[in-house]
C-alpha cells in the first residue's frame, strides 16, 4: 500500500497568525495519528506578496509550536521549471489556451446577454482550442483551463460530497510568466506523493477545479479535507482590525505556546474549557470527528486569556 503522505504548506507573504498555526496543527495531528508522513513546502511563487524573512519565520514558528515533519524542506519556486513542462503536456491536450483578457474584461463578457451556463461554451472561449493555440500570442499572455460547464462534485472526508459549477475558464499560467495557484499546487502534490490535502474551507472550491486538472493529466487526485476557519468577531478573516493576532506577536510578548495550543483545543472540542496544553499533549488527546463543522470565531476573551 502506498504510504499515505500530507504537506503543510505556508505562504511567505506575511506572518503567521493564530487562524495558521490551528490549521497547521490541525493537519500535523491528524496526520500523526494516522501514520501519514508529513512535508512542509513553502509555496513561495507569489512574488509580489512575498514578505522578505517570512519563510525563516515560518519555519521558526513551526519548531517553536512543537510541529515537525519528515525530510527535508522544498520550496515551491524550484519546481517552476517542471511546471512548464506540465503547462505543454496540457497545451498538447488541447485542455488549456492563450488569452489576453484582463479579468474585468471576462467579467463584463459574462454579465452580457447569453444564453449560459449551457451547453454552449463561454463566449471568450475559442471555439477550437487547437486551432486557436496555433496562432501566436501577442506579447505575454494567460493561459487558461478549459473548465467543465456541468457541475463538477468534491467528495470531502469531512464535510461529504459538494457541487460546484466551475464553467468560468482559469488562469494556470499567467502574463508575468508565472504558474498560478492552481496549477503549482497540483502539480508539486502529485509529484511529490501527497495522498492526503487538509486546509481551510474557503479552499473547496479550489478541490473542484484541481480535480479538473488532475483528470486531464491522468493523475490520482488526493483526498480531501476542508476543515473550518479562524474568523474575527464580525465573522471576516482574521486582520489588523481584530487586533495583532501574529504568533511572533505574542512569543514576543511573553505567552507560553501551552497557552495558544489550549485556545485552539476549545476551537477543535479537544477540551472544553481554557487551560494550558502541550502540543503532545493535543496529539494525544484530539479527536478529528469532534471538529466543528462551522467556522470558528477568535473572541476578544480568547484573546484576553492568552495574556492572563
Amino acid at each position: 500500500m502506498k504510504q499515505q503522505k500530507t504537506r503543510l504548506a505556508p505562504s511567505p507573504t506575511g506572518a503567521l497568525h493564530v487562524g495558521n498555526l490551528y490549521a497547521f496543527l490541525v493537519n500535523w495531528a491528524i496526520a500523526r495519528q494516522r501514520n501519514w508522513s508529513v512535508s512542509l513546502r513553502i509555496e513561495d511563487i507569489d512574488g509580489p506578496r512575498k514578505k522578505k524573512g517570512a519563510s525563516e519565520e515560518l519555519i521558526k514558528v513551526l519548531t517553536w509550536a512543537g510541529i515537525d515533519w519528515d525530510g527535508d524542506i522544498t520550496y515551491q519556486s524550484a519546481t517552476c521549471t517542471e511546471m512548464n513542462t506540465t503547462l505543454t503536456k496540457l497545451k498538447k491536450l488541447d485542455a488549456i489556451y492563450h488569452c489576453n483578457l484582463t479579468r474585468k474584461e471576462i467579467e463584463d463578457s459574462l454579465s452580457a446577454p447569453h444564453v449560459y451556463p449551457s451547453e454552449t461554451s463561454p463566449i471568450y472561449r475559442p471555439d477550437n482550442v487547437r486551432l486557436h493555440n496555433a496562432t501566436t500570442p501577442m506579447g505575454q499572455t494567460n493561459w487558461r483551463f478549459v473548465a467543465s460547464t456541468h457541475p463538477v462534485s468534491v467528495h470531502d472526508e469531512f464535510l461529504g460530497t459538494v457541487s460546484f459549477t466551475t464553467a468560468n475558464d482559469f488562469v494556470l499560467w499567467s502574463k508575468n510568466d508565472m504558474p498560478s495557484y492552481q496549477l503549482a499546487v497540483v502539480h508539486d502534490d502529485h509529484h511529490q506523493g501527497i495522498t492526503e490535502v487538509v486546509r481551510g474551507n474557503d479552499l473547496l472550491q479550489s478541490a473542484a477545479w484541481q480535480r479538473q486538472l488532475y483528470s486531464a493529466l491522468n493523475w490520482v487526485e488526493p483526498r480531501w479535507y476542508h476543515i473550518p476557519l479562524i474568523l474575527g468577531i464580525d465573522g471576516k478573516r482574521l486582520a489588523k482590525r481584530h487586533g495583532d493576532s501574529r504568533i511572533a506577536y505574542y512569543v514576543d510578548n511573553g505567552v507560553p505556546i501551552e497557552r495558544i495550543i489550549g485556545l485552539i483545543a476549545t476551537w477543535t472540542n479537544t477540551r472544553s474549557t481554557l487551560s494550558a496544553m502541550t502540543t503532545r499533549e493535543f496529539l494525544k488527546e484530539f479527536d478529528f470527528t469532534t471538529l466543528p463543522k462551522h467556522d470558528i470565531l477568535f473572541t476578544a476573551e480568547a484573546n484576553k486569556w492568552l495574556h492572563e
